[in-house]
């Protein structure tokens, strides 16, 4: 959503700022982590072109698992909910919640802009892993200087697949 706001000459350089830092992060340090610690992981996805929703489909639907996840533990980027607002939404999110979004379920207490960003395209995002360990991987990661937080959980196949709340 910031790159729709820079093309339209509209994004504030704090937004800038923070986009390109997120997408000069690689995520080399975290697997350096996950792979030293001898964690556990069940899956594990970049979340890159098919939004935050549209990975986590392709991890429950290859896992036959479902999520909960909290929209509002989900870090954002400064300035991104101010572009869905603004209406700077690229064409590749509005094709990611077309293809993936009948998957999910929300609380109503979850934002119509954070929803959208749920499916915003990233160019480098983080990592979505699955994992029965999170605490101690979580330490590790932060230990690291790797910023990790638990944004849900995996439960057993049921429906909806992926639900959302606040």
């Amino acid at each position: 959503m910031i790159s729709t706001a820079i093309k339209k000459g509209k994004a504030e350089q704090a937004w800038i700022d923070a986009a390109v830092r997120s997408m000069t992060t690689l995520n080399k340090q975290a697997a350096e982590v996950i792979t030293s610690g001898n964690f556990r992981v069940s899956s594990m996805t970049d979340v890159t072109g098919f939004g935050m929703i549209g990975h986590a489909r392709e991890m429950v639907l290859a896992s036959e698992v479902s999520l909960n996840i909290q929209a509002g533990k989900i870090p954002l980027i400064e300035g991104a909910l101010a572009c869905v607002r603004d209406g700077y939404v690229p064409a590749g999110l509005r094709n990611n919640r077309d293809f993936a979004e009948c998957l999910v379920e929300y609380d109503d207490a979850v934002p119509d802009d954070v929803r959208a960003l749920l499916f915003d395209p990233q160019t480098a995002g983080g990592l979505l892993i699955s994992t029965p360990e999170s605490e101690p991987m979580m330490r590790a990661l932060n230990d690291a200087g790797v910023p990790a937080v638990q944004i849900g959980e995996v439960l057993e196949n049921r429906k909806p697949r992926i639900r959302v709340s606040r």
